[in-house]
């Protein structure tokens, strides 16, 4: 499955491959499709799950749209983590609990860091709606540089010995 994964990815690289590493073009295509299963995920939720403004949970009550943002994340998380594990950071030798175990460490700082850059940016370009909208997209560029630094330097590092590279035991 990972060889067939990687052979369709593989296959669109070249027409960037004098801009970026085989490596960094695999990670964005991950990372944008399971941005997109994200997207999908919550429409999905938001339109045909969840019909009411109110969502009841026994004796929790939560708001349509953050019970679709839920959703997106029950799905696109553990995608994440499978794509980045077995297709995108296959060198490290990590315990497999180590590596989740970081990689949720990272999906609460990218959740809590999204909602507090995007609320910033919003209020100070409220009276710029076109700049507003863009910072979506600013905060989401921020986030994917930083989360895949997190995920090359920590979540499944590998440390260097000489010209080996051996994984980090913690």
């Amino acid at each position: 499955m990972r060889k067939a994964i990687l052979a369709f990815i593989d296959f669109f690289h070249p027409p960037f491959k004098k801009f970026i590493s085989i490596h960094n073009f695999r990670y964005l295509v991950t990372g944008g499709s399971t941005l997109a299963l994200g997207i999908v995920s919550y429409y999905f939720a938001y339109f045909f799950i969840f019909k009411t403004k109110d969502v009841h949970f026994g004796s929790i009550v939560l708001l349509r749209e953050t019970a679709s943002l839920i959703v997106d994340y029950c799905v696109a998380i553990p995608t994440s983590f499978l794509l980045n594990k077995y297709i995108i950071f296959t060198h490290s030798e990590l315990k497999g609990r180590v590596q989740l175990f970081r990689f949720l460490n990272l999906q609460f700082i990218n959740i809590l860091a999204n909602y507090v850059l995007l609320k910033f940016l919003i209020e100070l370009l409220r009276d710029y709606p076109t700049l507003s909208m863009l910072s979506r997209i600013v905060v989401s560029i921020l986030m994917a540089l930083f989360s895949y630094l997190y995920q090359h330097y920590f979540t499944f590092s590998v440390k260097k010995i000489g010209d080996k590279k051996v994984a980090k035991k913690h």
